[in-house]
C-alpha cells in the first residue's frame, strides 16, 4: 500500500454498509484498513485492504486498533463508525434486558465512538493542512424519534450524536469535521431497513470530499439524494 494515498479505517466492517463503504474508498484512491471482531484479516489482504481485529466493546481493543492502523497505515484522514449493538426487546417491555446486555449496547453503539472521536482527531492533527479529513458516524433516527425495543441501542445512538455535535462545534473551523449520517426512506422520512450500502459509500465519500464543516447531521436517502429530516423532504 502507497504511504503518499489518503488513509480510510472503516470501524465496524460489514457485508452491507461497512463493504461497500470501503470498495468506494479504494475505488478513489485510498488505503483502506477494515476493522471489526469477525474481519479475516488473509480475506482483507486479497482485497486489498488492512484487516485489522478489533472488539468495540473493549477499549484497549479499540485503542489497539488505532496504534496498529498508524502503525502501518499512518493516520486516517476519514474515519467510519458502523459499529453497533442491539438486543432488541419489546415496546411493551424496554426493560426486559439484563443491565450488563443493556450496557454493552451502549458502550458499542456511542460511549466507545468517544475514544474514537480522540484518536480520529489526533489522527487529523498530523495530515497536511490541504488534506479533507473528517470523522462520521453511522446513524439513524434513534435521536430524534424513540424506539422503546431497542433502548439500549438507542441511547447509544443519542450519544454519538452529542459527540459528534460538540465535536463539529469545537473543532470544525480548524479543519476537523465530525459528522452523523443516516439514511430514511425518501417517500416517508422513515427507517430504511435493511440500510442502502451504496448510498452510503456514496454520500460518506461526498461529506470527506467537503473541506469546511456543514450541518453536523446529514441526512440522506436509499439514493443518495440529502433529506430535510425537519421539513420533510428531498432537498437535493
Amino acid at each position: 500500500m502507497s504511504a503518499s494515498k489518503p488513509v480510510a479505517f472503516i470501524i465496524g466492517y460489514g457485508p452491507n454498509v461497512g463493504a461497500a463503504i470501503a470498495r468506494k474508498f479504494k475505488s478513489e484512491g485510498f488505503n483502506v484498513a477494515i476493522s471489526g471482531r469477525k474481519v479475516d484479516e488473509n480475506a482483507a489482504k486479497e482485497d486489498g485492504y488492512l484487516g485489522i481485529s478489533a472488539d468495540c466493546a473493549d477499549i484497549a481493543s479499540v485503542r489497539n486498533a488505532f496504534d496498529r492502523l498508524e502503525g502501518e497505515l499512518g493516520p486516517a484522514a476519514a474515519v467510519i463508525y458502523n459499529a453497533f449493538s442491539a438486543n432488541n426487546t419489546t415496546d411493551e417491555d424496554p426493560l426486559a434486558n439484563p443491565y450488563e446486555t443493556f450496557l454493552n449496547n451502549v458502550i458499542v453503539t456511542g460511549v466507545n465512538f468517544y475514544e474514537v472521536a480522540r484518536r480520529a482527531k489526533a489522527g487529523f492533527e498530523k495530515l497536511s493542512a490541504d488534506t479533507p479529513r473528517a470523522l462520521i458516524g453511522t446513524g439513524n433516527l434513534q435521536p430524534w424519534v424513540t424506539f422503546p425495543f431497542a433502548l439500549g441501542m438507542s441511547v447509544g445512538k443519542r450519544a454519538m450524536a452529542n459527540i459528534v455535535e460538540a465535536s463539529a462545534a469545537a473543532y470544525g473551523s480548524r479543519g476537523h469535521r465530525f459528522y452523523y449520517a443516516h439514511e430514511v426512506k425518501g417517500e416517508t422520512g422513515g427507517p430504511q431497513v435493511p440500510p442502502t450500502g451504496q448510498a452510503h459509500a456514496e454520500v460518506f465519500y461526498r461529506i470527506w470530499k467537503q473541506k469546511e464543516q456543514g450541518p453536523w447531521e446529514v441526512c440522506f436517502t436509499e439514493t443518495g439524494a440529502l433529506y430535510d429530516r425537519a421539513a420533510g423532504k428531498v432537498v437535493s
